[in-house]
């Protein structure tokens, strides 16, 4: 992460569940700012720090992200973003890039395992959204992931350090702020957006904010797009 730069994080369970009631924690509250909501957690970067630690406690489980921050503008070329252990016993062999969607995974990584294979659907920031073992995939995803006999154009490579006008909004930041800032950038808020939420769009990026009661920002949502 970035100085200035907000992540929100979710627990996911050895089941591949989200977990609910979770308790979160923090290791150090100078260099980075906690908030929850809900099950969530909204984690604001204040300060330079090579050595936070989230936790989450939830229904007799734990696990635990490192998380660095940086200061600058923006990560040099060829910095690691994010990385995701794997599960327990298992081993990571393959990460495919998936079809972009409005609300589905960015990424598929395939481990094996003692007990089998597993597919982590993961989203571009590298939160987990659901994983299923081989042969008990639902829905339309397939049982198997393999490049097509006649692939199609690469998507357009996702380039996570880009700024956007999501990095320059942070929690706690009242509406009339972030419309000045949107004159400023001359990224207007979408016309369809509800009272509660707004999205702005802009070429490579979306960018979806939630507001409170009293019309602050309680979090935001930076989603990479690519044609």
């Amino acid at each position: 992460m970035l100085v200035g730069d907000t992540r929100t994080f979710r627990a996911v369970g050895k089941d591949g569940r989200i977990l609910h009631g979770v308790q979160w924690s923090i290791s150090s509250d100078d260099a980075a700012k906690l908030t929850t909501n809900d099950d969530e957690a909204v984690v604001n970067a204040v300060e330079p720090s090579a050595s936070i630690v989230l936790t989450a406690h939830a229904n007799g489980e734990s696990a635990e992200a490192s998380i660095e921050i940086r200061s600058g503008a923006g990560l040099s070329a060829g910095t690691k973003i994010w990385s995701v252990t794997p599960l327990p016993g298992c081993k990571s062999v393959n990460i495919t890039q998936a079809v972009p969607t409005a609300n589905g995974p960015d990424l598929y990584d395939e481990e094996a395992c003692q007990q089998g294979s597993f597919i982590r659907a993961m989203t571009a920031d590298g939160r987990e959204i659901w994983r299923r073992k081989m042969g008990e995939l639902v829905g339309t995803q397939p049982a198997s992931i393999k490049p097509a006999e006649n692939p199609q154009p690469q998507a357009e490579h996702l380039n996570w350090n880009n700024r956007s006008i999501c990095d320059s909004i942070t929690v706690g930041m009242p509406k009339d702020q972030i419309l000045k800032l949107s004159q400023s950038s001359r990224i207007p808020v979408s016309e369809k957006a509800p009272s509660d939420s707004w999205v702005f769009e802009e070429p490579g990026f979306t960018c979806k904010l939630f507001f409170d009661k009293a019309g602050a920002v309680s979090k935001k949502r930076k989603s990479l797009v690519t044609e």
